[in-house]
């Protein structure tokens, strides 16, 4: 297989910090590792960054566009990427087009699994309409797929778990964009249910006036965090009521650290949690459930909330950590690139 020195790029189109974010910086930095000449591409340059920032500290390249197809394809002409690895609507979009045109190897990764609206609607279905053009598509969860109507295979999300610490926190919190889809209305409800406990909500988006109007005094807002690494290490539970889901990263960040995750069976969330050993199902919109859960980790001995804190590690080490997940994407992008793009300049 022959060797080349082009890059492979990470093409995303980010203003803020989420889960297709974490996801591009552990797989670049998994990349990395692995001796790969790895670029991230910022379709739009929106100004500091805290992606970029983390990149720059691990030493990955970053190359930012005016947010254009024209700048994207001048960019594609002069670099001549090996491939192209695109995450989220408008870069999947870009990316797929643009690479189809120049004959790249394009890899798509679908991550979202909520229903869009407005301007974001539109992204979506024309995001759908041209995943055809991939030479590969990846969901994270098996309703991607078959909203896709194209084939496809499923990939776990996956993190670096070599560095990080078992949580001793005991803070129960919500993570991510305080939207219908994410559930925070449900959260909240869940937090009337329980006014002696409190209630942490970390994120921002289109609800978060409308939910801190109607929040009871056990609820705590945090807003956005750029460096979720000291949240992290103050939390005892991870609840996710979310409505809709892929495989969401925040799951993966809690469990990797020894904290055990209640959430909505939704989306792929059943490959990641085991009933009662690791964490909690609960079935969709079933709020009565929820509490009973939760209940159940308030009663429960230190000893057994140990047993699901290691568990629940130990299940995102063997199937979602880079190095269970990384050398298959490197020997896929090898097979549909018809190069050997490791050990590259």
């Amino acid at each position: 297989m022959k060797k080349i020195n082009s890059a492979l790029w990470l093409l995303l189109d980010s203003q803020h910090s989420g889960g297709i974010e974490t996801h591009v910086l552990e797989l670049a930095d998994g990349l990395k590792q692995h001796n790969i000449n790895v670029q991230v591409v910022f379709l739009n340059n929106y100004g500091v960054h805290p992606l970029r920032s983390a990149l720059k500290h691990r030493h990955i390249d970053t190359i930012s566009l005016d947010g254009s197809i024209r700048s994207l394809w001048n960019e594609l002409r002069k670099q001549s990427p090996a491939l192209i690895h695109t995450h989220g609507y408008k870069a999947g979009i870009f990316g797929r087009l643009c690479a189809r045109l120049s004959s790249t190897p394009v890899v798509s990764t679908y991550h979202s699994g909520e229903r869009c609206y407005g301007k974001l609607a539109l992204y979506n279905l024309l995001d759908q309409y041209s995943a055809s053009l991939a030479t590969k598509v990846y969901v994270v969860s098996p309703e991607i797929g078959l909203r896709l109507g194209v084939s496809s295979d499923l990939t776990n999300n996956f993190i670096a778990t070599r560095t990080l610490k078992i949580s001793k926190g005991k803070k129960v919190v919500f993570v991510g964009r305080l939207s219908h889809e994410k559930g925070p209305d449900i959260y909240l409800r869940l937090a009337r249910c329980f006014p002696q406990e409190s209630f942490h909500l970390y994120g921002t988006g289109p609800l978060e006036q409308e939910l801190k109007d109607s929040a009871s005094n056990n609820v705590y807002f945090h807003g956005q965090q750029d460096d979720m690494a000291s949240v992290w290490s103050e939390t005892g539970l991870l609840i996710m009521p979310s409505r809709f889901e892929g495989l969401p990263m925040a799951a993966l960040e809690a469990m990797g650290r020894g904290i055990p995750v209640m959430a909505f069976n939704v989306g792929a969330l059943s490959n990641l949690i085991e009933p009662k050993q690791n964490g909690w199902l609960v079935e969709p919109m079933k709020l009565e459930h929820l509490s009973q859960y939760f209940q159940q980790w308030l009663d429960m001995a230190p000893t057994t909330k140990e047993h699901y804190k290691y568990a629940a590690r130990s299940t995102v080490e063997k199937y979602f950590s880079t190095q269970s997940v990384i050398p298959e994407l490197i020997r896929t992008y090898q097979q549909i690139s018809m190069v050997d793009i490791a050990n590259g300049s």
